[in-house]
């Protein structure tokens, strides 16, 4: 998706680069800044999310205005472009009537401790406006992983878990240091009572720029296997599907913390539904399940 966003961008510079020289630029008194001077966001990347760097027009425009920047690394230490952010496009067009545009990226996430990185946005010329004296925007990446130590350790420990099916208490553990898993994915145990239920792999991250932790519950995952059920259901596979009021295959319910990590609101609930031994499609579902957690909410005990 990212390569093809690229290129869609790249294209419609050499599109506009071909264009006709008799093409309308803006003829009227407009300054083009950049709107803020610095700014901070978390290095790690998540798929589809993007940051964007505006820059601002003041007066009336009568046409379209194009505005190019540079970006290079800068301070201490100095953010690689490519390796550590990369950006969509250096130039863009703002047209007629409009007032802003922006300039989009997104950073490269990596699992080292490192300090935090900076790389520069400049204006470097501008085509139909002039250039004003707010020409640049510092953005340094926040390196989450030195964080993330005190981040899991207040993940770890008793969570009550409530939804309209009821109030159970849970516990979330960590993966070993020498895990490949750990610092990226936490087990819950306990999930809504059921006492023959296997640890449910949750994915973790941190926002540094917030502060905030995300919390992400990938399903199907299977709960238990030959579990036996009174008639007419008799045993069966146990598996975590997302339930919203409807049931589903396979789906993500995701959560942002508070600010002090001892509540996390799911966007979707879940369900465990009963399938027959080794069948986990749709022609494998009994129409039973083993119990429902809609609006799922985990509230920190301890």
């Amino acid at each position: 998706m990212k390569l093809n966003k690229i290129f869609a961008a790249a294209l419609a510079i050499l599109t506009m680069t071909a264009c006709d020289d008799d093409d309308p630029v803006n003829t009227a008194d407009v300054t083009v800044n950049m709107q803020q001077t610095q700014m901070s966001i978390a290095e790690d990347f998540s798929t589809g999310v993007y940051y964007y760097v505006p820059v601002v027009l003041s007066g009336e425009t009568n046409g379209p205005v194009t505005v190019t920047i540079a970006v290079e690394g800068t301070g201490a230490n100095p953010a690689v472009e490519d390796r550590d952010y990369m950006v969509t496009s250096k130039t863009i067009v703002i047209p007629a009537g409009e007032t802003q545009g922006s300039f989009e990226f997104h950073p490269s996430s990596n699992d080292d401790i490192n300090d935090d990185r900076q790389f520069i946005f400049t204006i470097v010329s501008a085509t139909g406006a002039k250039i004003g004296n707010n020409t640049s925007t510092l953005v340094t990446l926040l390196d989450e992983d030195h964080l993330l130590p005190e981040a899991l350790s207040k993940l770890v420990g008793t969570w009550q878990s409530t939804s309209a099916s009821g109030t159970y208490n849970c516990t979330i553990s960590a993966f070993p240091e020498d895990d490949k898993n750990h610092l990226k994915q936490v087990k819950l145990s306990g999930i809504g009572g059921l006492s023959f239920a296997n640890d449910v792999i949750l994915d973790f991250s941190l926002d540094a720029s917030t502060g905030l932790v995300n919390l992400s519950l990938s399903m199907p995952q299977i709960l238990g296997e030959k579990i036996a059920y009174n008639p007419p259901v008799g045993e069966v596979d146990v598996v975590l599907l997302p339930f919203d009021g409807g049931l589903y295959l396979q789906g993500v319910a995701s959560a942002t913390s508070n600010e002090e990590v001892t509540q996390f609101v799911f966007d979707c609930g879940w369900a465990a539904g009963l399938f027959t031994p080794g069948n986990h499609t749709a022609g494998g579902f009994t129409g039973y399940t083993g119990g429902r957690a809609q609006d799922f909410t985990l509230t920190k005990v301890q």
